[in-house]
């Protein structure tokens, strides 16, 4: 998004060809959608003797160029219509990108990834670092032992996997000590051992480094390593709700033309791993709800971190891509669908356009190694001391290949890496790029170990020259749990330090919890509350008298309530407050666990994990025989009405989503607030229940009308008692709203 924003934003691009750029994807990427978009380039030779080639000099042919003289420079630039003030450099001013050579290890004790020792006279001495670099032969540090602060300097030469190291070792205002020593590595463990000296006395030393990862033997010389992946034999097709039944019509037509296609549930989950394992080739369908859709833009640009090919298709007229998508898609040859009187022959031309692609797969059946799937890892990296949660949504180890899709401080990810196994035969070593949607990578890479059914990632993060620890732990047993199901923490915002307390405890047993402070709540906040209450199995409220006023928590309660959730009343005060609230008459008849007293919490912690442990068997119960239905749109504004003696009112939604075959939403009318509970088919038919917070209810059936961007209408009947009227429901298309 970044790239599209700049280029989308900027007056012109200057570019400097080079073979460097001939050669980046992300540079590809850059011109590809800088030519689509027209945006002007000015083409900068700054070495005389390189010839753009292939998409390069086809870019770059028609785009005026000058030489790196700076007054040329300024003079192309004005005869392009750019304004003199609107530059920033001035004369001689440099703002070259310059190289950035990796860290063969760089951290500090602090850290936790390296250790160091020295000997004398029987005794052995740490020496504690502030940090220590090693980098293209040259080792430099900071730190402090028992004699006193020291700075380290000195360097090192490697040759087939080990080597030597010789340091200068500077005590401040004191003597130096001279130390000597050999280089060897295991996986990503590197240790440095020898002996210091000075004048007749000598000694043993001993250090342990942890590296950001593996060490080979090209290490200082090669950038990161490519991840390589397994490849499939089939053409996966990549939809966003609103193009099902075109994907199901597209991939039947494929097949029926001798192409092995393969329409993924319209899950992120499924999409990603069947890229990861079946798909030798994705097909977007182009269209504004596909650029707008939040699972295609996870889903595909985990495709193109893992180097699948794609082939578009666009499926709407008048339709350009831009922003990600466009990015993504730049330079991709594609093919139109959107007229079904010539869908058959659109159908073969995108056949053939794929036939090369599949034509060398081998197509036959492959043994599955699962490690990990479907149970989702908890971890955490560091950076600069402080330790920031990483939540899973989706993670894979499958035939070597990792693919992982999630979010943290940052924000989205996706994940794209490959294993192996050490020689052992137990651990394995493994490398990851953690994508960030949108925005930059970060490198991961280190060993497993694995004790009983948890496997324990451990190892170090990289990006630019900054590095640091990580830490991810997942059970390699499928879970026995549904996907996705937690234990949601409802409270006031005055009872959030015991809750913190209660959410640690609920972490320390592996339940996983939906808390709005770390992190669950993401975007609109109705949305998150509607969707942490729709994946729980449980609803732990936290009941207080501020509870029972909170407009919010009484929204929250009452949609666990019409969606028949498990609901567990926690007694933070005398239940005698709360007899006349509507909480204290709702909760009379479940059974309630009382932490009033903080000194009973642990006993009293212990009754609420077995309610929840109840809450988990019985939800797995209910939704092991789920059926499938498509999801038809993700969420985003909606506006509707209701008729009640011909006169119309209008209803106002906070949110509204038709996920999977349930209705959810939550809004405001005439009556009051409300929050909407119900179901629909892959038929159309729709039938939902909308609940006034703390008055009566209403049932709605219909029937679902879909468009061809994503949009949608309902109508159909409300009815109360002996009361009944019609309604309308409609998506309101944001794209074309002539609206800020």
């Amino acid at each position: 998004m970044k790239i599209a924003n700049g280029i989308e934003n900027a007056a012109v691009i200057l570019v400097f060809p080079s073979s460097s750029l001939q050669m980046s994807k992300t540079g590809s990427k850059l011109l590809n959608y800088a030519d689509q978009t027209k945006t002007p380039l000015l083409s900068i030779n700054i070495y005389e003797d390189f010839q753009p080639k292939g998409w390069l000099g086809a870019i770059l042919a028609p785009t005026k160029s000058c030489s790196a003289n700076f007054d040329e420079v300024i003079q192309s630039l004005i005869s392009l219509g750019i304004k003199k003030n609107y530059l920033v450099l001035a004369r001689d001013e440099k703002n070259e990108p310059q190289s950035i050579e990796e860290y063969l290890f760089y951290g500090g004790t602090k850290s936790g990834d390296l250790s160091a020792n020295y000997n004398y006279s029987g005794q052995e001495f740490p020496m504690e670092f502030k940090f220590l670099g090693l980098k293209s032969g040259k080792v430099f540090g900071e730190g402090d032992d028992d004699v006193g602060a020291f700075t380290l300097a000195g360097q090192y030469k490697l040759e087939d996997g080990c080597g030597d190291i010789e340091m200068h070792k500077q005590y401040v205002g004191h003597h130096s000590v001279r130390y000597n020593g050999k280089i060897s590595f295991k996986a990503i463990t590197c240790v440095i051992e020898g002996h210091w000296e000075i004048g007749e006395t000598r000694d043993r030393f001993c250090m342990r480094l942890t590296l950001p990862r593996p060490y080979t033997a090209e290490r200082e010389k090669t950038p990161l390593p490519k991840v390589s992946r397994r490849q499939g034999g089939k053409v996966m097709i990549s939809y966003c709700p609103c193009q099902y039944d075109l994907a199901q019509k597209i991939t039947a037509g494929l097949i029926a033309n001798g192409i092995p296609a393969v329409c993924p549930p319209m899950r992120v989950h499924d999409m990603i791993k069947i890229a990861a394992q079946e798909a030798r080739v994705v097909v977007p369908l182009m269209s504004v709800a596909y650029e707008a859709s939040n699972t295609t833009k996870y889903v595909l640009s985990y495709v193109d971190e893992a180097g699948i090919p794609i082939v578009p298709v666009k499926t709407q007229d008048h339709y350009t891509q831009s922003g990600w998508l466009g990015v993504i898609c730049a330079g991709a040859l594609w093919i139109r669908i959107t007229n079904t009187n010539d869908f058959e022959k659109r159908l073969i031309d995108l056949a053939k356009q794929l036939q090369p692609y599949i034509s060398n797969s081998v197509d036959e059946e492959q043994s599955v190694d699962t490690l990990v799937d479907e149970t989702l890892p908890q971890g955490y990296y560091i950076q600069w001391g402080q330790k920031f949660d990483m939540t899973f949504n989706m993670f894979a180890l499958i035939n070597g290949s990792i693919a992982g899709e999630g979010h943290d401080e940052v924000g989205g990810f996706i994940i794209n890496g490959k294993y192996n196994y050490l020689p052992d035969k137990k651990d394995l070593e493994f490398q990851f790029k953690k994508h960030y949607i949108g925005k930059h990578d970060v490198q991961y890479s280190g060993t497993t170990a694995k004790h009983g059914t948890q496997l324990f990632f451990d190892g170090k993060w990289l990006i630019g020259a900054v590095s640091d620890s990580f830490h991810l732990e997942v059970s390699c047993n499928q879970s026995s749990r549904p996907k996705g199901l937690h234990i949601m923490l409802s409270y006031q915002w005055d009872s959030q330090e015991l809750v913190k307390r209660v959410a640690n405890m609920l972490k320390q047993m592996n339940i996983p919890i939906w808390f709005d402070i770390a992190g669950d709540m993401k975007g609109n906040i109705n949305s998150a509350m509607a969707n942490g209450v729709e994946g729980a199995a449980a609803i732990i409220s936290f009941s207080t008298v501020a509870y029972s006023n909170s407009i919010n928590c009484q929204k929250e309660f009452t949609y666990a309530h019409q969606l028949k959730k498990n609901i567990v009343p926690v007694l933070l005060e005398n239940e005698k407050n709360l007899q006349n609230t509507w909480l204290g008459i709702i909760i009379t008849s479940l059974d309630k666990v009382n932490m009033q007293d903080e000194s009973q919490l642990d006993s009293n912690f212990n009754i609420l994990v077995q309610h929840i442990n109840r809450a988990l068997g019985e939800s797995q119960d209910k939704d092991f025989h789920r059926p499938q239905v498509i999801t038809r749109f993700e969420g985003g504004a909606v506006r509707g009405k209701y008729y009640q003696y011909d006169q119309a009112y209008d209803m106002a939604f906070d949110f509204f989503s038709l996920r999977e075959g349930r209705v959810s939403g939550q809004g405001n009318d005439v009556i009051g607030p409300f929050t909407m509970a119900g179901t629909y088919d892959n038929e159309g038919k729709v039938c939902f229940v909308k609940q006034y917070v703390g008055k009566h209810a209403v049932e709605y059936e219909g029937n679902i009308d879909y468009d061809n961007l994503g949009g949608f209408k309902i109508k159909g009947q409300w009815n109360i008692s002996y009361q009944t009227d019609r309604f309308s429901l409609e998506s309101i298309n944001h794209f074309n709203d002539d609206t800020d």
